[in-house]
């Protein structure tokens, strides 16, 4: 269905799957697409020790590519916060060693923010930076950013003239402002913990930096 769009580009904003065979399942399925395919962690592909173990068979966790005139940042947000336990009511610390991760990336976000280039640009990362009102249905700390890593990767998008960040991890679609960025949470296409309609989002971006997104339902697709 996406090949009938003819998208710029897709990118899939996590959670492809919790074992090697369902990576391979879900790259049979991802070779069928006509358009550029880019990927975002998410934390059931990434955990507090296992990010190696995702870059071997993707490539970066954390990198920038461009679609015509639009500059796109993507950010392991797996690398903010431990989320390895979802009953957790506090999140557990980061292992050192994956604190030296997230510490490298906000120093690679840095190096970007120092030197803006003027395009557009959108953010992309799995979990969203918090909590729209009430939803998700449920407080523990599991379905947000949390401090210290949230305040900063805010002043970083910031300074980076980010507007908008395409996000996932809630299964529900959705779009919601929050400390002056726009959050574009897309559906899922496997389960539903709270109702909606399985699906994706279609996101366009105007010149002026703009994001409209419109979420397509799975059960009304024609063949």
């Amino acid at each position: 269905m996406s090949n009938t769009r003819h998208a710029d580009a897709v990118v899939l904003t996590g959670d492809i799957g919790d074992k090697a065979e369902d990576w391979e399942q879900a790259r049979a399925i991802l070779n069928e697409l006509d358009n550029p395919l880019y990927y975002v962690p998410g934390n059931h592909d990434v955990h507090t020790k296992d990010v190696s173990r995702y870059r071997a068979a993707f490539g970066a966790d954390y990198y920038r590519f461009s679609v015509k005139n639009v500059d796109l940042i993507v950010i392991d947000s797996q690398l903010f916060g431990n989320y390895d336990k979802y009953e957790a009511n506090a999140l557990l610390p980061l292992p050192w060693q994956t604190e030296q991760e997230a510490n490298k990336m906000l120093g690679w976000l840095e190096g970007l923010a120092a030197n803006v280039t003027g395009n557009v640009t959108i953010g992309l990362q799995h979990i969203p930076a918090a909590r729209d009102g009430d939803f998700p249905p449920d407080t523990k700390p599991y379905w947000a950013i949390t401090e210290p890593y949230r305040s900063r990767e805010i002043d970083l998008l910031h300074r980076l003239g980010i507007r908008h960040m395409l996000v996932g991890h809630w299964h529900y679609g959705r779009v919601f402002e929050y400390r002056g960025i726009a959050w574009h949470v897309g559906p899922a296409t496997s389960w539903l913990p709270w109702g909606g309609e399985l699906g994706f989002a279609i996101h366009t971006i105007t010149p002026d930096g703009n994001v409209k997104t419109e979420f397509v339902n799975l059960s009304g697709a024609q063949p």
